[in-house]
């Protein structure tokens, strides 16, 4: 058992919560508290002389020595100071046998210094796997105030990062930035509202554009595309779609074994529609071919174009019944009394069939029968019957077509017919149905497409006797 040099209490060495080395001996310590006062403030060492010599003193506190060393180990004849000693932390030995235990901590203080003679300058502290253990009591700023400001560090770097993920960092540090400079703010720059969609195009404008769009058409090497595109350029009148038109039909007249009678006599028509006195004449002829399909196909052409020397031809046919509801049509259409007859009886009939009935009312809405549009107006909602619908509506000149119609213009095998009965309704132009045709003109695809759109733009656009005819 030996005591703590500093307060003088008993202490085991074999449990000794702090020891030190001085002059190769080991010094045991009640507290660690103890063992870091006496070794961390420089104590007065004075050259070791006989005990017996008058002279022979400790030096106090409050004398000062004449000269100061800046290392441990070395004296001068007169005195030094002592630096301290350097500490070191010794770990657990890896057998895990605790050598040392924390006790409590001992807050009393004292002015004991130890001789130099009994130290080596070293503090050995046992390690207890606590942070606690490499700090006391009395030098806690130096350690776990340490610790919370490195705590504190990270939590405010912590902080500063969740601001500026946030934006809040990045906008104090812009507010700060404009707050610290001297040049002032440029003034705003006034933004001007501009439509994103282009202004609709005039209907001169959709007429050039429709008619370059056939012209190239019929430069391709494809007589059907020539065709075609010939067909809805006549229209206009244009004389080179006409001469490509007559072209054809020489071509169709020169082969006849090859010819469709359905080609030949839409090609007529065709030429017929543009003002070609001969084509109708020759749609005439074919009243008199001994093809029954073709005498009533070239009737109803002949009728298609207002001409009243088709009507006897077809009325013929009323007899047959295959041809009686068909027949019937055209003539009703032409407002001939013989199909108008037919289709009044057929709405009297209870046991007509639904779809005759709609054929009837149909019928008679372009015979101009204001009595059917009641029944024309349940008919819009049809899928099957609501083009012809809308189209007997327009020849009554009733408004309630003109949705449909206009929802029509979207399907390339219906916007031809819609375009004019459209034009019969207002035979203004109305450039706001133009985009949509413009946009499928732009668009790579069918050639076909783009040969309806073309012409449905000139019916829509151009004069109201361009869609005066079918």
């Amino acid at each position: 058992m030996t005591t703590c040099p500093v307060c003088g209490k008993p202490v085991d060495p074999l449990r000794a919560p702090a020891v030190g080395v001085r002059d190769g001996k080991v010094i045991s310590y009640c507290s660690r508290a103890h063992a870091l006062e006496a070794e961390t403030k420089p104590t007065v060492v004075a050259k070791p002389r006989p005990a017996t010599d008058p002279a022979f003193r400790i030096p106090t506190g409050d004398q000062k020595p004449k000269k100061r060393t800046p290392a441990a180990g070395i004296t001068t004849p007169e005195s030094t100071y002592d630096s301290g000693p350097v500490i070191e932390i010794v770990h657990e030995p890896a057998s895990g046998v605790v050598t040392s235990a924390p006790d409590a901590r001992d807050t009393r203080s004292s002015e004991t210094r130890i001789p130099r003679s009994q130290t080596s300058g070293a503090i050995q502290i046992a390690d207890t796997g606590r942070l606690d253990d490499y700090v006391s009591a009395d030098d806690e700023p130096h350690g776990r105030k340490g610790w919370i400001a490195v705590a504190i560090l990270i939590v405010l770097a912590g902080g500063a990062f969740a601001a500026y993920e946030l934006g809040y960092l990045d906008a104090l540090l812009k507010r700060d930035s404009q707050a610290a400079t001297t040049t002032p703010a440029p003034e705003p720059v006034k933004v001007i509202a501009i439509d994103a969609a282009p202004p609709a195009a005039t209907p001169d404008q959709a007429v050039e554009r429709a008619r370059g769009v056939l012209a190239a058409m019929m430069a391709t090497s494809s007589p059907r595309i020539v065709r075609h595109a010939a067909a809805a350029l006549a229209r206009t009148g244009d004389r080179e779609a006409m001469a490509a038109l007559t072209t054809a039909l020489a071509h169709e007249t020169k082969e006849p074994a090859k010819t469709s009678v359905t080609t030949k006599i839409e090609l007529l028509y065709d030429l017929a529609r543009a003002g070609d006195k001969h084509s109708i004449e020759g749609l005439v002829a074919e009243l008199l071919d001994q093809n029954r399909d073709q005498r009533i196909d070239a009737g109803t052409r002949l009728r298609q174009l207002g001409d009243k020397r088709a009507l006897d031809g077809l009325a013929q046919y009323l007899e047959y019944p295959q041809f009686h509801i068909g027949v019937a049509k055209q003539l009703a259409m032409a407002g001939d009394p013989r199909g108008i007859k037919v289709f009044k009886s057929v709405r009297a009939d209870p046991k007509a069939s639904t779809d005759d009935k709609a054929i009837a009312a149909i019928a008679l809405g372009y015979a101009e029968d204001r009595d059917v549009a009641p029944d024309l107006y349940k008919l819009l909602d049809d899928s099957h019957f609501n083009a012809d619908a809308a189209a007997a509506l327009a020849k009554l000149h009733d408004p309630m077509a003109k949705k449909t119609l206009v929802k029509q213009l979207e399907v390339s095998s219906l916007r031809v017919q819609a375009a004019r009965s459209l034009r019969l309704l207002d035979p203004t132009p109305d450039p706001a149905l133009f985009p949509p045709l413009f946009a499928e003109l732009s668009v790579a695809q069918d050639t076909d497409v783009h040969v309806g759109a073309a012409e449905t733009l000139l019916l829509l656009a151009g004069p109201a006797t361009w869609s005066k005819y079918e």
